[in-house]
């Protein structure tokens, strides 16, 4: 009851923060005025509470990024793989591989299955028979003492070396998702942003971290390297997935929700792809039909890894207060960046359309 008292309340704050604004894109009325100048103005304040709220939060977090940080070279960005290979490869590999069961609901938990044999009950996977895509498995690397096994970005870099490259994009999402999907919503965000397939590297978990240390040998420190991977790359992507109808499984996982929070705290950039919507269909919508599906309750999320959940929780989550402020801190942020979506959108429309 508690929870679902508090997931109400959030959700008619949120609704009253953007009402004003929703509600004046859907004008298509897109010079500024003094109600959505006042709206953005409560936005901002808004913020800049939460920001003193979670000012001791934003320490831990910082602490443990800066001593990730002085282990590592921070000139070094990580490797991603293109958008254009995921496109154009990935996904016809995948085909050629399991041409009897890869379609369009194919997720990459299912992928996970397939290549590197089922998890137990905390995560961890057998590797009995790992299949070798793009030649992951075979391949010696630098780490693991000279045993075969590395990531799926190091095999293609490999084989295909100009389809990896310094990561451009964060990717923060789910291995719930659809390939398929997952890989278009990818595609859609390049085109959308003026960026080539091809230019646009992309630093997604399950295909640049060796699954192999992660997986098998024990993992490494989740919270340590996420910081500083995303401190070097310099921008979270946000893949967020359907949340029209039903509730978004992005706001469901404790790693995209983190992924968010930490973001913001640390002045990343934040951006967002759509999977299954487009912001046409958004703008569409009143404002209570997508809000629901946004909503943020960072206590009930899980994350695959029993320890990985425990140790997330504590630092953003240790009590009611910090849990309450960053369910609407990453809330705001979500609905922040669709809200510019469909703001594109429809000034695009204005202007083409002459009115």
């Amino acid at each position: 009851a508690l929870i679902a008292g508090t997931a109400r309340k959030i959700n008619r704050g949120v609704e009253n923060l953007f009402t004003g604004l929703i509600l004046d894109l859907l004008q298509k009325e897109m010079e500024p005025n003094a109600e959505l100048q006042m709206t953005l103005a409560a936005k901002r304040e808004r913020k800049a509470e939460l920001r003193m709220t979670l000012a001791a939060t934003k320490m831990k977090l910082q602490a443990e990024v800066r001593k990730a940080l002085a282990a590592d070279d921070l000139d070094e960005i990580p490797p991603g793989v293109s958008v254009e290979f995921l496109v154009t490869h990935f996904d016809r590999e995948l085909e050629r591989l399991f041409p009897d069961k890869y379609d369009e609901a194919t997720t990459f938990v299912q992928l996970a299955d397939w290549l590197w044999g089922p998890p137990d009950s905390d995560g961890r996977r057998g590797f009995e028979r790992p299949v070798d895509l793009f030649g992951h498995v075979r391949m010696i690397g630098s780490s693991r003492e000279g045993k075969a096994g590395v990531s799926l970005c190091t095999a293609i870099g490999q084989r295909f070396p100009s389809a990896v490259g310094c990561a451009t994009n964060f990717i923060s999402w789910s291995w719930r998702y659809s390939i398929k999907k997952f890989i278009r919503a990818l595609q859609a965000y390049c085109a959308g942003h003026n960026n080539t397939a091809s230019g646009c590297f992309v630093w997604v978990c399950f295909i640049c971290n060796n699954q192999f240390e992660w997986l098998q040998d024990g993992g490494k420190d989740g919270v340590a390297e996420f910081g500083t991977n995303l401190e070097k790359i310099g921008r979270l992507t946000c893949v967020v997935d359907e949340f029209l109808e039903s509730q978004a499984v992005y706001v469901q996982r404790l790693w995209p929700v983190f992924e968010v929070f930490a973001a913001s705290s640390q002045g990343v950039t934040i951006d967002v792809a759509l999977m299954g919507v487009t912001p046409q269909q958004l703008a569409r919508e009143p404002l209570s039909t997508f809000s629901r599906g946004l909503v943020v309750d960072v206590l009930s999320t899980t994350a695959t890894d029993p320890k990985d959940e425990q140790r997330i929780k504590m630092l953003i989550a240790n009590d009611s207060g910090a849990a309450n402020a960053t369910n609407e801190v990453v809330q705001l942020v979500l609905f922040d960046l669709i809200s510019f979506l469909i703001k594109l959108i429809l000034k695009s429309s204005y202007l083409r359309d002459g009115s």
